[in-house]
């Protein structure tokens, strides 16, 4: 190479190092602002799958919402039907949303619908005489709102897809029945790839400029 071209290519070298030694890492605040609500209401997700997942994945919900912003002030509500039947409302409407502002005090409310579908189980006999139950593939989604019961609202909405592999999983009459003892171990997993997916707007994030 030539003295003169080698002198070329260290300059472009260096200034190209310049440029890179000079980029910064800047905070972006979350998209979604959860403490402007002061206190927010969190409904049990529903679900048409029998057992005890909706309240797994609402307690986790609850769970990564107040790491994503420390200090955010919840208040589980309980299931909705119960809801509806202490603010005396048949539906969970925008005017149901005023109501349930006035009487539980809250800002917000937070409503989720998991849905599971495609099950296809994985046949153990084994597991089957030992637990009663067996492993199955599913495809799950959950899809959650916030609505400001000032106005009834939409804040907020996302949906989150997985498909996975879930244990401990009943089977009775072809309907799946979520029920495991030990509900982190058997579909933890799956809970958490659709929570950690809905909850990115509440999470502080990192960009290079």
């Amino acid at each position: 190479m030539r003295p003169r071209s080698a002198l070329l290519m260290i300059g472009v070298v260096a200034m190209v190092s310049l440029a890179c030694a000079k980029r910064t890492i800047v905070e972006v605040p979350p998209r979604m602002d959860l403490y402007s609500y002061n206190l927010i209401g969190v409904v049990q997700f529903s679900t048409e799958s029998k057992g005890s997942l909706a309240q797994f994945a609402t307690q986790r919900f609850v769970e990564a919402l107040q790491e994503s912003q420390p200090g955010v002030r919840v208040l589980e509500l309980g299931k909705a039907e119960d809801i509806k039947r202490e603010v005396k409302r048949d539906n969970m409407s925008f005017e149901t949303m005023r109501v349930i502002g006035e009487h539980y005090g809250v800002g917000a409310v937070i409503v989720g619908t998991l849905d599971v579908e495609d099950v296809k189980p994985r046949v153990d006999l084994q597991s089957m005489i030992v637990s009663g139950s067996v492993s199955a593939d599913v495809k799950a989604s959950l899809t959650t709102k916030i609505m400001e019961t000032s106005s009834g609202a939409t804040a907020w909405t996302r949906s989150a897809r997985t498909s996975c592999t879930v244990a401990q999983v009943g089977m009775s009459g072809g309907s799946v029945r979520f029920d495991a003892k030990d509900p982190e171990r058997a579909y933890g997993n799956m809970v958490d790839a659709l929570i950690m997916d809905l909850t990115r707007d509440f999470r502080v994030s990192y960009v290079s400029q």
